[in-house]
């Protein structure tokens, strides 16, 4: 048992703690390790089922950071199915990569990982690991500290060969000394840049000009696709009654619920273990037992405890004091531990207790008895609990009416409110891209308004949550579909983009011209007066500069070497504005070597390795999945 992480650790979501350990497996979650996970598959890997609850979990975090990230601009449409294949993949490489760590007997040992989680931040409090913390929020987080640690053991253990084969790589000096020619380059150019408003020209856009541009880009000028649904919501807030109960019922409440009003029991315990790797011979584990059997031995000789465990104890954390646990509830360590420490007498020591750990010695140093709050202080407490149970339950209850009626009625929704005293609202008109307020900026609610199901079929939504305890289903009221806008409303919308296409064309030609005739020798000074525009220069310039637009630095860089100071190298490109610039590039200047510092060749070198790490890392997994079976249930995902 890794005590010491459990009560010492401070308490951090395990998505998070993984994730500054492992970078590779932040996506991992705990689920499959404290629960069964469905019995419906994701994907198979070598016979090894990833579960949809474990897919699902991945996939729902996933689209929440990126629909906080973009908001109303998220597209369900767009984006679900790139995140859902983004996630199916990793949790592909992860299993593939733990199945490669168990064929080739990588192990990770107990105190390793106590240091590993000794060592992230969020675990610290006053510079020290928290109990209480830990404890809380792995109850916050539903997660047994066993399983807990036990899932950090194994990302350890999966990591061992992607984190070798990344710092295993190294980069020599000559490989360096390339690279910093290279980055370091500076190249000296000039540019001129022929801008569209040059080459705007009224008179191309008369009256037919602009009807025929009209019609051929026609969906250019639409009305944006809109719906309006009906829809009922549901939620505990809104179910939440503010009149007060009697005051029988509160004292039935209080009595039922004396658990939520009352401070449990804890112990306070030492311990000494002596600890067993996985899959211990018969040998080790009677020797582990002896051993255990002799310090007892001893304890009940008078020896100290905290010496003892000291000397002795395989929890490097709890051994530097003496074996001190701290306080902790039940449900926290694991139940054969757990269940010995609440049976112990204050000061009593147990006899060896044997755990997936190893061997266990017990003290209980300290005995919090469970305490309840009087009612009169916690009054309060208990009729907001009272009134918030109480919405809950008729929030559940409803919940399922709601989502057998949608179904079974699945071609309206006015029955469904009636039968559930429900308001039947209606929505205002929103586009595929949301924008609408209220739920209807909801990226998954647009989303189901424009489904198949709903769009097409005319059925009702599924059940749709909102947020937490906050469903909706709606149908369709109106949909009005993109349509064409008649040429006298967007005439000059169209007139506009008319002059600006034939600007473009009229700007490419004119600088790919102008290259030609640099290129055949014209001096840049004619070339530059028969167009109206300078030449800038740009001297030393390197490849992160910010001094000039990136599309022309980019450029700059990407041209061959001048032969000599007379043949300068010349080049074009469209910009993003619909600009045309002009490059001419005069001087290569490779970076110096010995122009670096130790300190700056040293970050530069661990970048390349680091760069090099990455690409074996993609290459191990690349050839784990060209040997493995792996079977994927998209029709599922």
């Amino acid at each position: 048992m890794l005590s010491f992480i459990r009560d010492r650790a401070q308490g951090w979501i395990a998505w998070v703690i993984v994730g500054l350990l492992i970078i590779p497996f932040a996506l991992w979650g705990v689920n499959e390790y404290v629960g069964n996970g469905g019995k419906l598959v994701a994907a198979t890997v070598n016979g090894t089922d990833i579960g949809q609850r474990e897919f699902q979990q991945a996939f729902y975090d996933q689209r929440g950071r990126m629909q906080q990230m973009l908001g109303g601009q998220y597209d369900a449409q767009l984006f679900d199915p790139q995140i859902k294949q983004r996630v199916i993949n990793e949790l592909v490489d992860r299993e593939l990569l733990l199945q490669n760590a168990e064929e080739m007997g990588f192990r990770v040992s107990d105190q390793t990982v106590v240091e590993a989680i000794q060592s992230i931040e969020a675990f610290r409090e006053g510079g020290a690991f928290s109990v209480s913390l830990y404890q809380q929020q792995l109850q916050t987080q539903g997660q047994s500290p066993t399983a807990f640690e036990r899932y950090v053991k194994r990302i350890m253990t999966a990591g061992q060969l992607p984190d070798g084969l990344a710092n295993s790589a190294f980069v020599t000096d000559a490989e360096l000394d390339a690279v910093i020619r290279l980055e370091k380059q500076q190249r000296d150019f000039q540019y001129f840049v022929l801008s569209t408003s040059q080459f705007q020209d009224e008179s191309l856009a008369d009256d037919a000009a602009i009807k025929s541009y009209y019609e051929q880009h026609v969906d250019r000028f639409l009305t944006p696709e809109k719906v309006r649904v009906e829809y009922v919501e549901l939620s505990v807030a809104a179910l939440r009654r503010d009149e007060e109960p009697s005051e029988e019922e509160l004292h039935e409440f209080y009595e039922t619920n004396q658990n939520q009003f009352s401070v449990a029991e804890e112990r306070q315990a030492s311990h000494i273990l002596i600890q067993l790797e996985e899959g211990a011979d018969e040998a080790a584990i009677t020797a582990a037992r002896e051993k255990a059997e002799d310090l007892v031995a001893k304890l009940k000789a008078g020896e100290s405890f905290a010496t003892l465990a000291e000397e002795n104890s395989d929890d490097p954390g709890s051994a530097e004091m003496g074996g001190d646990l701290g306080y902790f509830g039940r449900d926290i360590m694991e139940p054969d531990f757990e269940e010995a420490a609440f049976s112990l007498r204050l000061n009593e020591v147990s006899e060896p207790v044997l755990t997936s750990f190893g061997y266990h010695i017990i003290k209980v140093t300290g005995i919090r008895e469970r305490e309840v709050k009087p009612f009169d202080e916690v009054r309060d407490e208990i009729l907001a609990q009272f009134q918030d149970d109480a919405a809950e339950r008729e929030y559940f209850e409803l919940a399922e009416k709601l989502t057998n009626q949608a179904y079974e009625m699945p071609d309206s929704l006015s029955e469904t409110a009636d039968e559930l005293g429900l308001e039947l609202k209606q929505s205002p008109f929103f586009e595929r891209h949301g924008g609408a307020a209220g739920v209807f900026a909801n990226p998954r609610i647009v989303a189901a308004a424009y489904s198949d199901d709903v769009l097409k079929q005319g059925f009702n939504s599924e059940p749709l949550d909102v947020d937490e305890n906050h469903v909706l289903v709606l149908r369709l009221l109106e949909h009005q579909k993109a349509d064409r806008r008649p040429l006298s409303e967007v005439k000059s919308q169209v007139k506009q983009s008319l002059i600006q296409e034939k600007a473009r064309e009229a700007v490419k030609a004119a600088g790919e011209k102008a290259l030609q005739q640099l290129e055949a020798g014209e001096s840049i000074e004619t070339v530059s007066k028969a167009l109206s525009v300078d030449w800038k220069d740009a001297s030393a310039v390197m490849r992160d500069t910010k001094d000039h637009d990136t599309q022309i630095t980019k450029l700059a860089f990407r041209l061959t070497h001048p032969t000599s100071p007379d043949s300068p190298r010349y080049s074009g490109v469209v910009l993003n504005s619909g600009d045309y610039a002009v490059i001419r590039l005069n001087k290569v200047v490779d970076g110096d070597p010995a122009a670096l510092d130790v300190a700056e060749r040293e970050t530069l070198k661990r970048r390349l390795a680091g760069e090099q790490g990455a690409n074996a890392q993609l290459h191990l997994i690349s050839r784990l999945k060209t040997d493995a079976k792996v079977i994927v249930q998209n029709d599922d995902l």
